[in-house]
């Protein structure tokens, strides 16, 4: 259950209790506390696709204020970008990984997802944490309406001391306290809203406080029904005056069987086996060059719906040669493997979007060996047809070229983020499948140069 710092902004929920207690909330709350609880112990191994899309506001004038003060500001939005996890539950906490890997990641998920504000415990943590609590202390604070039905509100507060939720430093973890409310449908007894509060957080998180806002609802997952977020929204107050705004949206939860491909660790090896099992040493071989080739991607991306995270592939157009050799170090045909590594729209100093690539891996033959890539150029890029009037060319990357000044009269040229391709659009773009655009590519050659 952990929240990381950088930037969201998300509207802070607030309760206006009833002045009458209806004589069953006590059993109510006892009830639907003993349905969660035993839910979430015989819930199966699952997995969910999460998609999070990102906010970052910073205040529009300098931010003068007393840190974390109530002074009053103006927020502008300066960039979003979106990302995509697959998560699960594991053995003690959430568990993540790229979309359709192999395997969950067993690292921490600051070392999976390493910049921009993220957050688990959506999946049990939360739930857990508060409801199988000996020291969490509960209140009734009355009815209200949500989706033409009442529910009971009730509030909570675990201490730092019987606490799990921890907010990343700069350098460590730090556990934290926290409060907040949680409503109960009274027919069916299930949890269905949690929102929770971190506030006067250290200042070492470098935030003033973290809120985030659950919706739960029940999904068929094999043989049975279990409680799961549909969404949640985490918002974050920076020192320095910025905020940000995550919505994390759940999707495609299903059931994996143990004799799935998804692991979570490697196997343990016996003492007797250990000297087989260690690393032999990489037989030598010739030094990586430097190759510029062409890659035609075969998946369209679409700044509205792709994410960071998503798998994508591109093809070798032509025979790579080494310089001055007829030798083919890489050829035509050979199928790049990688992810998108960015979705991002920005608004400041001017609006523009930038989409990031980064590929792991060349597949020739039916042979896989690693493979590394970045566009040609500063990352600065314009779309320009291959082929004056001809229909059958396809689109084309050009980096590091000036824009068209019709599309950005103020800009020439643009440094857009590293390894991206940067585009002079606002707000939509969709680069097709079968894009050409040129790659700096460091790859061991397959024969040494003539």
């Amino acid at each position: 259950m952990r929240s990381m710092l950088l930037l969201a902004a998300a509207v802070l929920y607030t309760q206006t209790p009833h002045a009458q207690t209806p004589p069953d909330a006590a059993a109510v709350l006892n009830q639907a506390r003993a349905k969660v609880l035993a839910t979430m112990r015989r819930i199966p191994k699952y997995a969910c696709l999460q998609t999070i899309d990102r906010m970052y506001y910073a205040p529009a004038k300098p931010h003068h204020g007393t840190p974390c003060g109530q002074d009053a500001k103006t927020l502008r939005l300066d960039d979003t970008d979106r990302l995509r996890l697959d998560v699960a539950k594991g053995t003690r906490d959430e568990i993540h990984s790229w979309p359709g890997a192999s395997a969950f990641d067993m690292t921490e998920i600051d070392q999976i997802v390493d910049s921009g504000p993220f957050g688990t415990g959506s999946f049990g943590g939360y739930l857990l944490d508060i409801f199988d609590n000996d020291a969490t202390q509960f209140d009734f604070r009355g009815q209200q309406a949500r989706g033409g039905q009442q529910v009971l509100v009730y509030g909570y507060t675990v201490a730092r001391s019987a606490s799990h939720y921890e907010i990343r430093t700069y350098s460590s973890w730090a556990t934290v306290g926290y409060s907040g409310t949680f409503e109960v449908n009274p027919e069916s007894l299930e949890i269905e809203r949690v929102i929770l509060q971190a506030r006067q957080l250290p200042a070492e998180t470098g935030l003033c406080e973290a809120t985030s806002t659950l919706d739960y609802q029940r999904v068929e997952i094999g043989d049975g029904s279990f409680l799961l977020p549909r969404e949640s929204h985490l918002h974050m107050i920076v020192r320095n005056g910025q905020e940000s705004d995550n919505t994390t949206a759940f999707s495609n939860c299903r059931e994996y069987q143990a004799q799935s491909d998804v692991r979570f660790v490697a196997p343990p090896v016996m003492p007797e086996k250990a000297a087989e099992a260690a690393p032999k040493p990489p037989v030598p071989g010739p030094p990586p060059r430097r190759y510029v080739l062409d890659l035609r991607i075969d998946q369209s991306i679409d700044t509205e719906t792709s994410a960071a995270g998503d798998p994508i592939s591109a093809t070798v157009v032509h025979d790579v040669h080494p310089y001055q050799s007829k030798e083919v170090a890489i050829p035509a045909g050979a199928v790049a493997h990688g992810r998108i590594s960015r979705v991002e729209h920005h608004f400041v100093p001017f609006e523009y979007l930038a989409i990031g690539i980064s590929f792991q891996s060349l597949e020739i033959a039916g042979e896989t060996s690693p493979f590394t890539a970045k566009p040609v150029g500063s990352g600065a890029a314009v779309v320009a047809p291959v082929g004056a009037g001809s229909t059958a060319a396809p689109p084309r990357m050009v980096t590091d070229g000036p824009f068209p000044l019709t599309a950005m009269p103020q800009v020439r040229t643009l440094i857009g983020p590293p390894n991206s391709l940067v585009f002079p659009y606002r707000k939509h773009y969709v680069m097709p499948a079968g894009t050409v655009s040129p790659w700096l590519a460091v790859y061991p050659p397959r024969g040494a140069a003539k």
